[in-house]
């Protein structure tokens, strides 16, 4: 018999063995009298925050009307409780009762138990084997939805042509707040050949006017790192870009486009929000636009704007997808479904940009490893944009005790926070987070850093969490990471990572 078959095989008795497995345990249960669906729909919902219907129905596969009648009847049992979001009326939310949380811990400890006497039998090198082995086998279906447009062949960074500049190395630095990536880690992406990225989120947080004049410190700083990072690359061969991320939800956006462009960033990123009217910003310049998105909806939009009021196109389109670090674009319940979309996501912006004449598409978010920058490339993307990885090395300029809390991090320490500014992000779960789970911290003095905070109603400032967080104190502060941080264990250089990622 060949391995195909054998596999095959194996496969379907195994899925209808652990079926008929889980049907008797769930019948068989003394405490709770529900099906294998219920006990199904129970594990969706989780014993975490209250969901969504959306969130629930994109888990398992199923329409709202359908999961509706389900919900229907556990609420009825007393398994889940159902109610309106008090910000909101229109939304309704759905959670576990101390009865519905109890018959998923019952789950959970039966499928760790029948898989824990699955492989007992087992050493430690077999149960690797095993793990990998299937991990590759479970990637390989799921990707099966999607198919790449390229060959799953090794493919290579071409170097990108950005308008009349080439960028040697297409791998873009994400811009990372407050402090993180400043001139040191960026002019050390650019020596590389690639584009690094200037975070404007408060660079002027160490300007000894910071707290009393904060948009002219922010300004200053701003300013001289971009002639430091400038300054830095000067002379170095086939270098790359200089530019500055700049969020369309933060305040002052326009002063912060103007000061960039003054003192020379050779690129304009911007995100958090649609940066419509960056083209009537940049008249004049030959700075490079390139906007950030979550969809091709928003990339069509961007695209159609800018020919109307401005005659001109991006001259990139960053595509974040949901497993990126610091503030989403997504909305809470959005991220599993757009997680599983990331790489059709890929294909209908590159769809979208098609027919123009020359605009690279970079994706970003969760791009961690040289594997995760082939497959971006097997489906479309141009470039590579990584954030999380270049935390931890020599030149990033941020605070050490900021890089060791990546390198001491686990993956279950990564948690998904509700920031004051209505948008979820990615943080590692310290005493800070949890601070935040049990009330509000009450603002001491509002920084005027986004449009959509309102200091009376947050329930903590994220500005100052962040500057806590780049000062050091981590633990009474907001450690912003990709979902991958936890991967990182160790301090390395930036032009190591660049020969790893294009080896």
């Amino acid at each position: 018999m060949n391995a195909t078959k054998k596999l095959n095989e194996i496969l379907v008795s195994l899925f209808n063995s652990v079926l008929k497995m889980e049907e008797k345990a769930v019948k068989d249960s003394s405490k709770h009298n529900l099906s294998i669906t219920e006990v199904h729909t129970l594990s969706a919902i989780g014993a975490g925050k209250a969901k969504t219907m959306t969130q629930v129905s994109a888990s398992l596969k199923i329409s709202i009307s359908t999961l509706t009648v389900a919900i229907n009847r556990l609420v009825k049992k007393g398994y889940v409780n159902r109610f309106r979001v008090p910000e909101d009326r229109r939304m309704v939310k759905i959670e576990l009762t101390e009865e519905g949380i109890d018959a998923v811990h019952e789950h959970e400890a039966f499928h760790l138990k029948m898989v824990d006497e699955a492989i007992s039998e087992l050493n430690e090198t077999e149960k690797e084997l095993l793990i990998q082995s299937l991990d590759n086998i479970n990637e390989f279906f799921k990707m099966q939805k999607v198919k790449p447009i390229k060959s799953d062949k090794p493919l290579k960074l071409k170097p990108m042509k950005l308008g009349e500049s080439e960028i040697p190395v297409p791998i873009w630095q994400g811009g990372m707040g407050i402090g993180v990536s400043l001139s040191k880690l960026s002019a050390a992406v650019a020596k590389c050949g690639g584009v690094g990225i200037i975070s404007i989120s408060q660079p002027g947080f160490l300007e000894p006017d910071f707290y009393t004049n904060p948009v002219e410190a922010n300004i200053r700083a701003l300013q001289r790192y971009i002639r430091e990072a400038l300054r830095e690359v000067k002379d170095v061969v086939n270098k790359g870009l200089i530019g500055v991320n700049i969020m369309c939800a933060g305040r002052h956006y326009n002063e912060y486009v103007k000061a960039a462009l003054e003192a020379g960033a050779q690129v304009i990123v911007s995100g958090a929000g649609l940066p419509t009217s960056l083209p009537g910003l940049c008249k004049n310049s030959k700075a490079k636009l390139v906007p950030i998105v979550s969809s091709a909806r928003a990339a069509a939009l961007i695209i159609k704007t800018w020919a109307k009021k401005y005659n001109r196109v991006p001259d990139a389109i960053v595509f974040e997808g949901p497993e990126a670090g610091g503030h989403l674009g997504f909305k809470e319940e959005q991220l599993e479904m757009a997680q599983g979309d990331f790489y059709k996501t890929i294909l209908e912006i590159k769809a979208e940009i098609k027919d123009l004449q020359n605009c690279p598409l970079i994706v970003g978010g969760g791009i961690f490893t040289k594997e995760d920058v082939q497959k971006a490339l097997a489906y479309g993307a141009d470039g590579v944009q990584i954030g999380t990885r270049f935390v931890t090395t020599e030149e990033c300029d941020v605070h050490p005790n900021f890089k060791n809390a990546y390198i001491d991090c686990k993956k279950e320490d990564i948690v998904i926070i509700k920031s004051p500014v209505g948008m979820p992000g990615r943080a590692i779960h310290n005493a800070f987070v949890k601070r935040t789970e049990k009330g509000n911290i009450p603002v001491e003095k509002c920084n005027s850093c986004i449009i959509s905070c309102k200091s009376e109603e947050a329930p903590y400032c994220i500005t100052q969490a962040l500057l806590n967080a780049a000062h050091g104190d981590v633990e009474n502060g907001l450690v912003f990471c990709g979902s991958k941080a936890y991967k990182a264990n160790k301090i390395e250089k930036v032009c190591d990572i660049f020969k790893e990622l294009t080896s």
